[in-house]
């Protein structure tokens, strides 16, 4: 079984709240520890994954979480705060970037539909353009950081566009976990750019949540994906396997 296993999702989000309670209480140590392990627990387990199917999906899925948690070790210090902040979002525009690569890869290897008509695609094209105005609002709080926030906003939005064409190709229930975590990293970031120095915690700690949820539900959905439908060499080792049997 590729899905995630109930004491692993216990320990992933035990130390989401954990980070959640700290940060609340002030206890910054204990903020910054929680913090910064609950993302290393994702990578852990979907790199033991990976050693036991070796899905093409995997590695790209392993990056994106490894960039977001270098971005998240950016974002913590409370010196040049400007330039780590700024290093942060280059990180997370990179880890969004993978994310997109996935969700076309995902695709690509789905067996439900054909690829679409331009007409089927008006969601896309008005939620782009919804998300464009939106971003362009939550820019005005963004001061010294605007243009990384803009490049990020750009690259966020695409890669949001990409999980909701996953909609054409894959099962219903990969696409739907999928999608609502990529609409998570929207909420996130949305929350963080409005307060980029961290100075009201509820909302720091609202973003915390919808932060590893995103990460959590797209890992999930994704691994949905592998198990319903494995690559072709995969069948065909099974296939070999069975034969030798």
């Amino acid at each position: 079984m590729l899905a995630w296993k109930n004491a692993l999702t216990a320990i992933y989000f035990i130390c989401v709240l954990l980070s959640i309670i700290f940060l609340l209480t002030n206890l910054k140590t204990g903020f910054y520890f929680f913090n910064l392990i609950t993302l290393p627990i994702l990578i852990i387990y979907l790199i033991l994954r990976f050693k036991d199917n070796n899905h093409s999906l995997m590695p790209l899925m392993i990056v994106a979480i490894f960039f977001s948690f270098i971005g998240d070790i950016f974002m913590l210090p409370d010196i040049e705060i400007n330039l780590f902040k700024t290093l942060g979002i280059c990180t997370f525009i990179v880890a969004q970037t993978f994310y997109g690569l996935l969700y076309i890869k995902s695709s690509k290897l789905g067996i439900e539909g054909s690829k679409p008509k331009l007409k089927k695609l008006w969601p896309e094209f008005v939620l782009s353009a919804i998300l464009g105005v939106y971003a362009s609002m939550i820019l005005s709080f963004t001061d010294d950081l605007f243009f990384p926030s803009l490049f990020y906003s750009f690259i966020g939005i695409g890669a949001f566009i990409l999980a909701m064409n996953r909609r054409f190709f894959v099962s219903r229930k990969s696409f739907n976990i999928v999608f609502f975590g990529a609409f998570l990293f929207i909420v996130s970031a949305s929350i963080t750019g409005m307060d980029f120095y961290s100075k009201d915690p509820i909302r720091h700690a609202i973003s915390i949540l919808a932060y590893t949820m995103a990460h959590y539900l797209i890992s999930y959905g994704i691994l949905l994906q592998i198990q319903e439908v494995p690559e072709p060499h995969d069948l065909f080792d099974k296939s070999k396997s069975s034969i030798s049997n």
